[in-house]
């Protein structure tokens, strides 16, 4: 059997030049469209609206847990009150909790039957380009566009981050920032003199930035046959990757298996924009820019680099 020696690295970017409407914006359409308002409400309440739809992943490490509190202070009614009774020791908690849920696991629902609804447009096989099937794929796409459009087997693709399947489909969907790198609220206003309703609270919310978090580094680590597979790899091709902060674990991982001074790579790029952020990304991760061409995704043949020559970098 012939072991494959070209990867290919898939971003969102793949899935919009074939037409699917993959973007966290439409994401929000479909929400709109559905009706979801309350859900649509809080996400932007929570999180700021612009910033939320522009990096949605990223964004959701910045709960804003004052609002939440805020809103449900008024279900701290005083131990003295006169109708007191047994269901106030619990309803702060619960209507924290019932907010979380909101913008947890109804978001996840939603979310997942926006994966599966995208459809690929009539004109996506005019847009196909030359890949390689018998390559390894790490997709960081939830869909199966490589499978439908290009019949690559899915033994030769590492979804990164799950693939939608169906309703009970587990993805990955988070944030990057390490829960463990910041003080949880309970250790910032947790006292002997708290309110154990309050405290209670505050429990729910640090466990929303722990559920949310997509750890990079338990990914590889469950993931590592994968990643050692990759020593004969002779050729990366990044199409439509973004090559933002939260997956470049990923790339050094990669760059951990290959033979970075003979290993070549072919960049995809939307603008002279991208071009510049992916260069001095790939030279940070200590790749030599002389081992990489960066064109447009329609095709990688080199034509864009007399646009953007190496020698202005």
């Amino acid at each position: 059997m012939t072991i494959p020696d070209r990867l290919y690295i898939i971003g969102n970017g793949f899935d919009l030049h074939h037409g699917l409407k993959s973007r966290y914006w439409d994401f929000k359409t479909y929400l709109q469209d559905k009706e979801t308002d309350d859900l649509i409400e809080k996400l932007e309440e929570y999180f700021g609206g612009d910033s939320l739809w522009s990096d949605f992943e990223e964004t959701l490490a910045y709960l804003d847990t004052e609002q939440i509190v805020d809103e449900c202070s008024n279900y701290l009614v005083s131990y003295s009150a006169e109708d007191w009774s047994d269901a106030n020791h619990h309803d702060y908690q619960y209507e924290v909790q019932k907010r979380i849920d909101i913008i947890t696991e109804e978001l996840k629902k939603h979310f997942t039957e926006w994966i599966l609804q995208l459809k690929m447009p009539i004109d996506s096989t005019d847009k196909k380009i030359e890949l390689k099937v018998e390559s390894l794929f790490i997709n960081f796409n939830y869909t199966d566009t490589l499978e439908k459009l290009y019949h690559v087997s899915s033994k030769n693709i590492f979804y990164i981050h799950n693939k939608a399947v169906d309703n009970n489909s587990t993805l990955i969907l988070g944030h990057s920032r390490d829960p463990k790198e910041n003080k949880t609220l309970d250790e910032l206003y947790n006292d002997e003199d708290s309110d154990v309703r309050v405290t209670e609270g505050n429990k729910i919310l640090d466990s929303y930035f722990e559920e949310t978090y997509k750890s990079t580094e338990k990914i590889i680590e469950d993931n590592k046959p994968f990643f050692d597979t990759l020593k004969d790899i002779k050729e990366i091709y990044v199409l439509g990757h973004s090559l933002s902060k939260v997956d470049l674990p990923y790339f050094q991982e990669i760059i951990k298996q290959i033979d970075t001074t003979t290993v070549k790579w072919k960049i995809s790029i939307y603008n002279k924009k991208e071009f510049v952020h992916h260069s001095e990304v790939m030279q940070k991760l200590g790749i030599d820019i002389n081992l990489i061409e960066f064109d447009t995704i329609k095709g990688i043949d080199t034509k864009q680099l007399r646009l953007f020559p190496k020698d202005k970098l």
